[in-house]
């Protein structure tokens, strides 16, 4: 038996049960396992079916155990001697003490490996200079930009620090399909809350982007629960203006998307929804891009002007105007309004805001 957890290599930690001391005093067994003991010679031996006690000071070793464990006890000369009848393998040579107990010092020693290791030169580098890439490392010694730098010879190690350390996230494969035709594909976002509510005590914007011309509407909410009848509004305005109809909508999976009556009206209009996966902006890139373009460019407006943030609302809208009549990479030579509209906008009504 013995109280010192750490000195089992394993240990049933479910067993329960009961000791009796020579007091008579009871203690709880809170887990039976085993025990690795290192002799002197540094031979490891184990003994199985120990008991655990965590209220045990000392350690004990029971002579009937040992005997049918396949152990021979040997008693002379105020000498123990154990050996392990199977091999006949010395494992202990235990002494009298002066108030006549055998006390068995058991060392506990773990097993230990050392590791030895020549690192190149040019490897060494490396770790001197903090995990600079190789190249770095030659273009200094190339061009004499440093005094004492070692010739670099070898770029091809691999280092693991550099792996853990410099490891990123590649870049989101860019979705090959695109659009034909006006509202073939809509793409849908809610900005998160903003601190400071608008004047007419909005905390959202729900932002819709056709994927053909990239032209934008905004809808300014409360909640994210009113995104539906904002999505009806967009829906009839949008249809009416060019005569075509909303084939697919990509929005993430947010509970004002998967709204019951949302998708229900899809389906019955035939609009086809594509839901993103979790935790996957990257799918529905263009709407996140363009949030992102559309808070950069309304808090610039504001901070130059230094305007209140409850003026949010119509920064956001001031931007929306500008962009759809701002050049965008995904139409070639058109603004969104113009490739919607099918006609080029007058811009000379734009003033500074605010």
């Amino acid at each position: 038996m013995t109280g010192d957890l750490e000195s089992f290599t394993d240990i049933d930690d479910k067993y329960r049960s009961q000791v009796k001391l020579g007091d008579v005093k009871k203690l709880k067994v809170e887990g039976k396992g085993t025990v690795v003991v290192w002799t002197e010679e540094g031979n490891k031996t184990l003994i199985r079916d120990v008991l655990y006690v965590p209220e045990l000071t000392l350690n004990l070793l029971s002579v009937g155990q040992l005997m049918l464990k396949n152990y021979k006890l040997l008693f002379d000369n105020g000498i123990c001697e154990i050996i392990n009848k199977a091999d006949n393998f010395m494992v202990a040579k235990v002494p009298m003490t002066f108030n006549r107990i055998f006390s068995l010092a058991m060392s506990q020693n773990g097993e230990v490996a050392f590791k030895s290791e020549n690192l190149d030169q040019s490897f060494l580098w490396h770790l001197k200079y903090g995990h600079l890439n190789f190249r770095g490392l030659k273009l200094l010694r190339q061009k004499n930009m440093v005094a004492g730098l070692h010739q670099i010879n070898r770029d091809d190690k691999i280092c693991e620090g550099c792996i853990y350390g410099k490891m990123h996230r590649l870049p989101f494969p860019k979705t090959s399909w695109r659009a034909k035709a006006p509202l073939e594909l809509v793409h849908a976002d809610i900005c998160s809350p903003t601190r400071t509510q608008s004047l007419s005590g909005k905390r959202y914007f729900l932002l819709f982007v056709d994927n053909f011309t990239r032209m934008m509407w905004v809808f300014f909410l409360e909640q994210k629960s009113r995104a539906f009848p904002k999505f009806l509004q967009f829906q009839a305005v949008a249809e009416k203006e060019i005569s075509h109809q909303i084939k697919t909508l990509r929005t993430d999976r947010g509970g004002e998307f998967i709204y019951t009556p949302f998708m229900e009206n899809c389906r019955n209009n035939g609009i086809k929804r594509q839901l993103t996966v979790r935790y996957t902006p990257q799918q529905n890139g263009v709407a996140e891009r363009k949030n992102r373009t559309i808070v950069e460019m309304a808090r610039s407006m504001l901070k130059a002007k230094k305007l209140p943030n409850n003026l949010w609302a119509e920064a956001v809208n001031t931007t929306i105007h500008i962009l759809n009549r701002s050049p965008t990479k995904a139409v070639r030579n058109k603004t969104p309004i113009h490739a919607w509209h099918h006609r080029r906008p007058q811009v000379d009504h734009l003033k500074v805001f605010g």
